[in-house]
């Protein structure tokens, strides 16, 4: 398929209009980078750009995929490409890593995250952050979920995992 996204579009210029919001680009692309992209935060969002009216092969190609079997890592590539292919902008690592942080944080206080996966993904973000003492913290509670607990997050540990993400989210104002 040929693309039909203005060339001002895809080089770069990305226009607000043909992005549901700047943010939902930005934070791919951090996921790409800096964490594991999930396939069905992918899959939608090719579907958002195709209703916004981006017509091009790369996002096709990505909002054709299954938002249940599509694996993480053709995901990451279908997603590198389509932001690529639309000349959106790549973050800088230390960008990437906190909305990473961030995005995780978000995830984690609104539920679609588990506290026993969204902590160990927390991790990784903030281990690419300049913030040694939530990672210290972090890996604290981690030591008990892990340890103590089996890897299932008690209703008092799942508390301070959320209280934690919470504190690390308002240190980091987007």
């Amino acid at each position: 398929m040929r693309s039909t996204v203005p060339e001002s579009t895809r080089a770069g210029a990305v226009r607000a209009s043909a992005f549901p919001a700047r943010r939902r680009t930005l934070h791919p692309w951090a996921y790409v980078l800096v964490d594991d992209v999930e396939p069905a935060d992918a899959v939608l969002l090719a579907c958002d750009l195709l209703a916004a009216g981006v017509d091009d092969a790369a996002v096709v190609a990505l909002a054709i995929e299954s938002t249940r079997s599509l694996p993480e890592h053709q995901a990451d590539r279908l997603l590198r490409d389509m932001l690529t292919t639309l000349g959106v902008p790549e973050p800088g690592q230390a960008t990437a890593a906190r909305l990473a942080t961030v995005g995780t944080c978000e995830r984690l206080a609104a539920g679609t995250l588990a506290v026993e996966r969204g902590a160990h993904r927390l991790l990784g973000t903030l281990t690419q952050e300049p913030d040694d003492a939530a990672v210290t913290r972090l890996l604290t509670l981690l030591d008990r979920l892990e340890c103590d607990l089996r890897g299932q997050a008690d209703p008092a540990l799942r508390a301070e995992i959320l209280h934690f993400a919470r504190e690390v989210r308002a240190r980091r104002p987007m």
